[in-house]
């Protein structure tokens, strides 16, 4: 049975007598935690991550707080875990749910006007819909997606569908249009630095 997860993002635990990074998940010699200069923007990113991705090295979540000053990642799954989604947006601040759909209105610039808290569900495509769609405090807040783009490039997971975006890649592509596309460019280069070196740790890579 998985242990509880606390609010927020626990470190990583690797299995297998594996030695990795508790925060980024890759082995010591391909940590790339001290080359991700955080950035410090105006959006605020908060992630709600299914408890089951956590340990996961698949998962690209743990780069939001490496690349992303203003965020902050939340960890449910549970019934009792529900209480973690108290309190998502700063007061008076404008939120949305990035999650696509026929009702989710694609991002402008026009957004970027005020400040505004992007909540992004992660976990494999079932868990985010759940939460997307069967959690109240989120199926209650207007929807947003990210405009039409190239097909996803995240080489470490496959989906019959390529418009199917990873996490952080959906982020970086909502950044690009709120912040700027050398924020959406930095943010990439990130993810792709993540890739690579994750599929060096793979037998077959």
């Amino acid at each position: 049975m998985d242990e509880p997860q606390t609010f927020g993002l626990a470190p990583h635990r690797a299995r297998h007598g594996q030695v990795r990074c508790e925060r980024c998940a890759l082995p010591p010699t391909s940590c790339l935690c001290g080359e991700v200069e955080p950035l410090t923007l105006a959006t605020r990113v908060v992630v709600v991550m299914h408890r089951r991705e956590v340990h996961k090295t698949t998962n690209t979540v743990r780069l939001v707080p490496l690349a992303l000053v203003n965020s902050q990642v939340r960890v449910i799954g549970l019934p009792h875990e529900r209480a973690h989604l108290d309190g998502l947006a700063e007061p008076g601040q404008r939120v949305a749910l990035l999650f696509p759909g026929p009702d989710a209105r694609v991002l402008s610039a026009e957004d970027a006007r005020e400040p505004l808290t992007l909540i992004v569900p992660d976990g494999n495509w079932r868990q985010a819909h759940k939460f997307a769609t069967k959690e109240p405090q989120l199926a209650a807040l207007p929807r947003v997606q990210v405009p039409d783009g190239p097909p996803t490039r995240y080489a470490l997971r496959k989906h019959p569908d390529p418009r199917y975006l990873a996490t952080f890649e959906a982020i970086a592509r909502a950044l690009g249009v709120l912040e700027g596309d050398a924020v959406r460019e930095r943010l990439e280069c990130v993810l792709e630095l993540k890739v690579q070196r994750t599929l060096r740790t793979r037998p077959y890579g």
